[in-house]
């Protein structure tokens, strides 16, 4: 399992997202919390084709598209240090 976080430039939520990889697309899910926890929700991923770097792009909950890159922030529980 590969995690990414990031802040959306839309809402301005913190954003985690876990995925897992095969056949050239991504599963997995994507949750969003605002600072003050008012918003707190998710989504699932399914069958997000991978870009061609081995990134990928996926939608917030409000909508704006995110991109991520192909080297995650995380890979199972340890933290990348790169």
């Amino acid at each position: 399992m590969k995690y990414y976080w990031t802040e959306c430039p839309a809402c301005h939520c913190e954003v985690a997202v876990n995925t897992v990889a095969a056949a050239g697309k991504v599963t997995g899910s994507l949750r969003r919390w605002s600072r003050d926890r008012s918003i707190n929700d998710g989504r699932a991923i399914r069958g997000t084709p991978l870009d061609a770097d081995g990134g990928f792009a996926t939608e917030c909950v409000c909508g704006r598209l995110l991109t991520f890159g192909a080297v995650a922030d995380a890979v199972g529980s340890q933290r990348d240090s790169s």
